[in-house]
């Protein structure tokens, strides 16, 4: 978090500053004109941003005020590559059903029948959204460019408006531009790699056989995964917990071919350990929003996160009746939610139907779909990156103001947070 002299600074970054911080905080031009009060239009915003005016002192006063704008970056690339050249991919819409429209055949008509048959034809949101940067647009003039390889690619299965996509791969790029710049400087790039049998899951069986190889490769034995952002981040993943959108619960991509998972800052930590797991499916196995491929990614997130030998234990034999307190016992030690454990079970034979249905049953009446009786109480936080700013601190590579700015926080409270060196 820069100073506020840094962040007024009017240079030639300027337009790519204020344009980040306005996407980042979900603004249109209209939004942020009406923040300000009236003092400015959304004309004169936009000429900001596009560098062909500056604001006066006045103005930039209040902009300081509305907007987070960050200080001027060393590499006037690292803004950019995350403000322009956006462009939607992938993107797979379907037809409104019981429309006797639906059954039209476009391509029969001519020009401008078809164009009249358009404007009939309602659509729904988008099933799945992906955002790509050209990696062109990350690299100086005089690099070779590759236009076909993709520099961000952005999964996110919720239907978001397109503010709020935007403001959230904002934050992301900018948080993956200071942890890439931070691992450059102290020499501590990480690359992740995993050499998995299968590059895709196809059915059940091969979910199992999945989870249980990289259990394998990682040495994780039967065990509980514990910290598993930690843990996923000392292995090269990119991980972070946001205060995103209403609704937002995790995503995942690549950037610059790193891997990252954001996950929401709110979720209660048994459903936060989940979701990164189905997410790290994303990254391992290809991204896909289709039903069918994504109940196989919920099954290999329990199967990685809960051993079917370990849950055969607690089980067996198979269909007997089982103690909540018995439930209680496994979530506390894998971090698995009691519907999860209650579903892997049903997965794996254990349990019958109707002994499942009579669990969902059991926690809706007594209020516990959304809130279970029983806490995990382990703990959930990516460290790697605060430990790297920490040891560039405490090894003089970083001064304290400059660190404070990629961990977006106070020199005084960095300072108070690293404590005592010697």
């Amino acid at each position: 978090m820069g100073t506020s002299n840094d962040r007024s600074k009017v240079d030639a970054t300027f337009p790519l500053r204020l344009r980040a911080a306005r996407l980042k905080a979900g603004l249109s031009l209209e939004d942020l004109a009406c923040k300000l009060g009236g003092i400015v239009s959304r004309q004169a915003i936009a000429k900001y941003e596009k560098g062909l005016a500056a604001p006066s002192p006045e103005v930039l006063e209040h902009l300081l005020q509305v907007l987070e704008i960050p200080a001027p970056p060393e590499e006037v690339t690292s803004l950019s590559c995350f403000t322009d050249n956006f462009r939607a991919r992938n993107v797979s819409y379907k037809r409104k059903s019981n429309t006797a429209r639906q059954d039209l055949n476009l391509k029969k008509t001519g020009a401008d029948n078809q164009l009249a048959e358009d404007k009939k034809l309602e659509w729904l949101e988008p099933t799945r959204v992906y955002f790509c940067l050209n990696r062109q647009d990350l690299q100086p003039a005089n690099i070779q460019k590759d236009k076909e390889k993709e520099s961000f690619i952005f999964r996110c299965g919720l239907k978001l408006s397109s503010k709020q996509l935007t403001a959230l791969r904002v934050q992301i790029a900018e948080k993956m531009e200071k942890y890439l710049r931070l691992e450059s400087l102290l020499k501590a790039e990480l690359k992740f790699t995993v050499g998995l049998s299968n590059s895709s899951l196809a059915n059940p069986d091969q979910t199992e056989q999945a989870a249980g190889e990289l259990r394998q490769l990682w040495d994780l034995g039967t065990g509980p995964v514990v910290n598993i952002l930690t843990f996923l981040e000392d292995r090269g993943i990119k991980i972070f917990r946001l205060a995103g959108p209403e609704g937002f619960e995790s995503c995942s991509g690549f950037y610059l071919d790193s891997p990252f998972i954001a996950v929401n800052d709110n979720l209660p930590v048994d459903r936060l350990r989940f979701k990164t797991s189905t997410e790290l499916a994303q990254i391992l196995f290809g991204f896909s929003e289709d039903p069918a491929q994504s109940k196989l990614y919920n099954r290999w997130a329990a199967a990685f996160l809960m051993p079917a030998r370990k849950l055969e234990e607690y089980f067996l034999p198979a269909g007997r009746k089982i103690a909540l307190s018995e439930l209680a016992e496994i979530k506390l030690r894998y971090g698995i939610s009691l519907q999860a454990i209650m579903y892997r079970a049903y997965d794996l034979g254990l349990i019958t139907e109707r002994r499942l249905r009579a669990f969902r049953e059991l926690l809706n009446q007594k209020g516990w779909l959304t809130k279970e009786p029983v806490a995990y109480r382990g703990e959930e936080f990516p460290q790697r990156f605060k430990r790297l700013i920490h040891y560039a601190i405490s090894s003089e590579i970083l001064d304290l103001k400059t660190a404070a700015s990629l961990a977006e926080t106070t020199p005084e409270d960095l300072c108070q947070e690293i404590g005592d060196i010697f």
